[in-house]
């Protein structure tokens, strides 16, 4: 069988490492360099916890196929170190991991403790994948719904199915078949600051000054991560990257002045990504003939999983109704 994958982020090397293993022909194609848009940064939070039952199964089940390709690659791609959920969201949170019976528990201050939660290395899971999937570098200017892939350079890739996990380029390419996909995208910065990284990451859903909620973790690097979601007035995409980046700034270094005196505040430095406005925790498909569509937020975590689903579609022919949100990746 042969199947073109558009998008070279984790989650399109990771569908298109599935498909390899069970058989499939695999071209994957990106305009940019692999990992090089959403997929940009050299760590993520995998974390079990979620808020609905049937995405911490699915973490569970990622978790595993983690494992998995931790020991084909030969080094940990997901480490130890926890996650800690604090915040209004807790309860319910809590609620869903008794209901999907993941481990956890809440201490005596309200936190959620992830035992199986810890810090996702980007680098080596990308290195690990793309040495496995070799993409390649071309532009996809239109997506038939027979499976054809045309290149703004070269001639149409002919396939008997096609994924598209292009990021904030899927809209566009879709929305010829009938599949809408939001496309408001906005600025998303994160950044490093130096100091201890002996601490579990943490997702705090409370508000601090400009911030409705951040989130902290080691890097790679030993350093610390620190991210926060500014209202939707102070990331909106035409601002521009550098206003965005600055107002982020602010209110992050004002943050870890406030509550983290064992970090020094001065950033190292900046990871900038454009998400899909309105997308939360979760991931959606939708087919359109031989066109297979995922899209969503936060998918790092599980693409193994959304690989492993993905391939079950593909191979076994398994439809899935356009824009539909499917819990099971």
């Amino acid at each position: 069988m042969r199947v073109t994958v558009v998008g070279a982020g984790v989650v399109g090397l990771a569908t298109s490492y599935t498909l390899r293993a069970a058989g499939a022909v695999v071209r994957c194609l990106d305009t940019g360099p692999p990992m090089g848009a959403r997929s940009v940064g050299d760590t993520r939070i995998f974390r079990v916890a979620h808020g609905d039952p049937a995405l911490v199964a699915e973490a569970r089940r990622a978790s595993e196929l983690w494992d998995d390709w931790s020991m084909r690659a030969g080094r940990t791609l997901v480490g130890a170190e926890r996650v800690v959920v604090s915040g209004p969201r807790v309860p319910a949170w809590a609620d869903a991991m008794t209901a999907a019976g993941a481990v956890h528990r809440v201490d005596r201050h309200g936190a959620l403790h992830d035992p199986a939660g810890g810090v996702l290395d980007l680098v080596a899971t990308g290195a690990f994948l793309t040495a496995a999937v070799t993409p390649e570098r071309a532009t996809v200017t239109a997506v038939d719904a027979d499976g054809t892939v045309h290149l703004e350079d070269g001639d149409p890739v002919e396939a008997d199915a096609v994924v598209v996990t292009a990021g904030a380029g899927t809209p566009a390419l879709v929305a010829p078949l009938g599949v809408t996909v939001p496309d408001v995208l906005e600025h998303h910065v994160r950044f490093t600051f130096a100091g201890p990284a002996d601490r579990p990451c943490h997702l705090d859903g409370r508000a601090d000054g400009l911030l409705t909620s951040t989130y902290q973790h080691r890097t790679r690097s030993g350093h610390w991560a620190i991210g926060g979601h500014l209202p939707d007035a102070d990331t909106a995409f035409d601002l521009g990257v550098e206003e965005v980046t600055g107002r982020s700034r602010g209110a992050v270094v004002d943050h870890v002045r406030r509550h983290l005196p064992q970090l020094d505040p001065t950033p190292l430095e900046e990871v900038h990504c454009t998400p899909t406005r309105g997308l939360h925790d979760g991931v959606q498909r939708a087919r359109a003939g031989a066109v297979h569509v995922v899209w969503g937020e936060n998918l790092a975590k599980l693409a193994p999983r959304i690989g492993e689903a993905v391939t079950a579609d593909v191979v076994g022919d398994t439809p899935v109704a356009a824009g539909g949100r499917d819990h099971a990746p």
